[in-house]
């Protein structure tokens, strides 16, 4: 028996709410091709958008708009033009100017169509798109109040997403996370049929975790946002919850997983929301910050440095090269964006800590003030520890005698919050401060902080505190400390840099190109744990004799 088209729109419906795009594509091409409607139309391309084919749902979702129009209809032209054709302007063309257009004309059409379910969505839509937090609260209370008159259950957990949003971004973090926790639980346990809305909310609890560096927290929800977004064929959900779970890896010292989730991230940010994939690339590049590996961040940064997240790696790159006027500039930028809040004690930490390093600590410990009193508006134990380290190393340069109380403080914070380099880095201000006082514990704590520094493969930071111990009259490395063997060619090459040859000369001595020479010291400097040439040289004095000096002389073979 032949179906009908309205057949074939129900089929299509029905397999739109079990996941199955494959099928539901199928089926309402099929009935698209009996019969065009703005109701096939508008189902089609939310089977092709989450098939992953965006640019195709830009176009079904725009011809489902003039066909709804054409029938002089307000309620679905403004949920189409809010909700999805809004968004997918800016986040698969990077269009903002048609992005806006599309969102001022589905307020125009929803101020026409009244009180309806519509227009809460065209809210939702509205808050997403400023930064203001008293129109994100307005538009956030009328969706909400739109929920609770029609009984939308989308919409209401949608909003409640909304709203935690807006508590964290706002200081309440722990109010905030409350009403995330209830979302997302709302999306796991099924109570939300809608997959976009339990989507949003889950990319709303990872976004909120990693801005309130709640490690533990995200770690608890990811299996459930990665598995929904992996059951449902959604690129894009994988993408955003991968990028914030790749920065909250970061933080937690899980940089081996982190990097596997940023690079996957950005791979399927290249399948769906193109225009979004600089939020992976910048926190790669906060990655390699805090690897050392500060040339392959700078690489990473060009081009995205007024990215929000970019302003933390771009601080502490130029904090590692001495360039504390330029540190010190795009923090200060940052930080009068806004008035001071919970979520800036980050960069006001940084910023104390550049003052510090450039010897001005009236304005170190102007950071600090403000960092204290932000922490007691949230009330959080790790934002806590972060002002506990900004005040401690500003007492430690100042000579001050609650520099050790105040660092014993930052180190349980730390510890307690999962958040490893930065125990080890208030460890080794530990040390340093207690060097001349109480050698032998400064010893204890720099060793401590160096094998944090060696697990993490923190290759700056664990420099720094070999050296360190040396000054303490403890012995530093004893030997390289890479994560992989040096190959044959890679120990000849490594030999020759500790005779002192260029690259030139040494592509001359092996009979190898120039370029195949830099590629063998980027990877000798990779696996060392190095930054410079002339630390892999001390390395190699060092080993020498050993298995360096065992290695046969160079062959006339290039590798």
């Amino acid at each position: 028996m032949t179906r009908t088209v309205d057949d074939l729109l129900d089929a299509g419906r029905a397999a739109l709410a079990q996941g199955d795009w494959t099928r539901a594509r199928a089926v309402l091409s099929h009935a698209l091709e009996r019969q065009e409607s703005p109701e096939t139309l508008y189902h089609l391309a939310r089977a092709v958008e989450w098939s992953g084919d965006y640019r195709a749902a830009v176009d079904y979702y725009e011809r489902a708009f003039a066909a709804y129009r054409a029938r002089a209809e307000t309620r679905m032209p403004a949920l189409i033009a809010g909700r999805e054709l809004s968004f997918l302007h800016a986040a698969v063309y990077g269009n903002d100017a048609v992005a806006a257009g599309w969102l001022a004309r589905a307020r125009s059409l929803a101020d026409e169509a009244s009180d309806c379910v519509e227009r809460g969505w065209v809210e939702l839509a509205e808050a997403l798109a400023t930064d203001d937090p008293a129109e994100k609260a307005a538009h956030v209370h009328a969706a909400a109040g739109i929920a609770d008159r029609f009984g939308d259950t989308d919409l209401r957990f949608c909003a409640l997403g909304h709203r935690g949003v807006m508590l964290v971004l706002a200081g309440r973090i722990t109010d905030g996370m409350r009403r995330l926790d209830e979302a997302a639980t709302a999306a796991a346990s099924g109570e939300i049929p809608d997959h976009l809305t339990a989507g949003e909310i889950y990319c709303h609890m990872l976004t909120c975790c990693e801005l309130a560096l709640d490690v533990r927290r995200a770690q608890q929800w990811i299996t459930i946002a990665t598995t929904f977004g992996d059951r449902v064929g959604a690129p894009w959900v994988s993408a955003i919850c991968r990028t914030h779970y790749g920065g909250i890896l970061t933080a937690a010292g899980r940089w081996a997983d982190a990097e596997r989730e940023l690079k996957s991230s950005i791979a399927l940010y290249d399948a769906s929301y193109g225009a979004l994939r600089s939020s992976a690339i910048v926190r790669l590049a906060d990655l390699r910050v805090r690897q050392g590996r500060y040339d392959e961040a700078a690489r990473l940064l060009s081009g995205f440095e007024f990215d929000s997240f970019a302003v933390r790696p771009l601080a502490r790159l130029h904090l590692a090269r001495g360039e504390y006027d330029s540190a010190r500039r795009i923090l200060r930028r940052a930080l009068a964006a806004s008035a001071p809040h919970p979520l800036q004690a980050p960069e006001l930490a940084l910023l104390a800590e550049v003052e510090v390093a450039a010897g001005r600590l009236d304005d170190a410990r102007s950071a600090c003030r403000t960092l204290a009193a932000v922490t007691r508006e949230a009330d959080v134990p790790r934002i806590d520890a972060l002002a506990a380290y900004a005040a401690g190393i500003t007492a430690a340069a100042a000579g001050e005698p609650d520099a050790a109380a105040r660092l014993e403080t930052a180190l349980a914070g730390f510890a307690a919050a999962g958040l490893p380099l930065e125990t080890a880095r208030t460890r080794l201000a530990l040390s340093r401060l207690l060097a001349d006082t109480a050698p032998e514990v400064a010893v204890a704590e720099a060793r401590a902080a160096l094998t944090a520094f060696d697990e993490l493969a923190a290759t700056a930071d664990a420099d720094a505190t070999a050296s360190h111990l040396r000054r303490l009259g403890s012995p530093g490395r004893p030997a390289p400390r890479g994560t992989g063997a040096l190959t044959h060619r890679e120990s000849e090459v490594l030999r020759l840099l500790a005779e002192g040859l260029s690259n030139e000369q040494l592509a001359q001595r092996l009979f190898l190109s120039k370029r195949t020479v830099e590629h063998h010291v980027s990877n000798i400097l990779g696996k060392l744990g190095v930054t410079t040439r002339a630390e892999a040289t001390a390395l190699a004095l060092r080993a020498l004799p050993g298995d360096l000096a065992a290695a046969p002389a160079p062959s006339r073979k290039a590798t």
